[in-house]
């Protein structure tokens, strides 16, 4: 697929990331639910929950898969039920990750990616402490904001207090 030149390449390597997760768990969710929609409305929110928290994308294995599995249960518990929330659309959620600012996604990949502290940050940035800090917290609310288009209202498992960097 191609993607816009407005991409990083860290950035549109990551994207790649996200997008099989959520190709993985569309898959997964529709096996077990028996219906596509269904599935993909799942997806859509356990992948928002991924992004409302994104320096889970620091990791691999366990901690990544545990936090999807945490999120999709429930959505999956929700589906079956009928009480599934019907909010945002991983094509909503594509269109935000792809339009994501240059100055957020390099942020985004430096600390939730490489997993970079705010004076690693800083270095990268060519920025003091306290700037590098700033930057990360106003692109941690950007990533929130962004989530909450596919995440149910009043949420608060999914979505970190205001205080949080998640």
């Amino acid at each position: 697929m191609s993607t816009p030149a407005s991409l990083l390449p860290e950035y549109e390597a990551w994207m790649e990331r996200v997008r099989a997760t959520y190709d993985a768990m569309t898959y997964t969710c529709h096996h077990r639910l028996g219906n596509r929609r269904l599935a993909e409305q799942v997806s859509a929110q356990v992948l928002a929950g991924l992004l409302a928290k994104p320096k889970v994308f620091r990791y691999f294995g366990l901690p990544y898969s545990g936090r999807i599995a945490r999120l999709a249960e429930a959505r999956l518990a929700e589906a079956r039920e009928g009480r599934l929330a019907d909010v945002g659309s991983w094509p909503e959620l594509l269109r935000g990750l792809t339009g994501l600012p240059l100055e957020h996604q390099e942020v985004l990949v430096l600390t939730c990616v490489r997993g970079e502290d705010d004076g690693q940050l800083a270095s990268n940035l060519g920025c003091d402490a306290h700037t590098a800090s700033l930057r990360r917290r106003s692109t941690m609310e950007y990533m929130r904001g962004l989530a909450a288009c596919a995440l149910p209202p009043a949420n608060p498992s999914e979505v970190d207090e205001p205080s949080s960097d998640g």
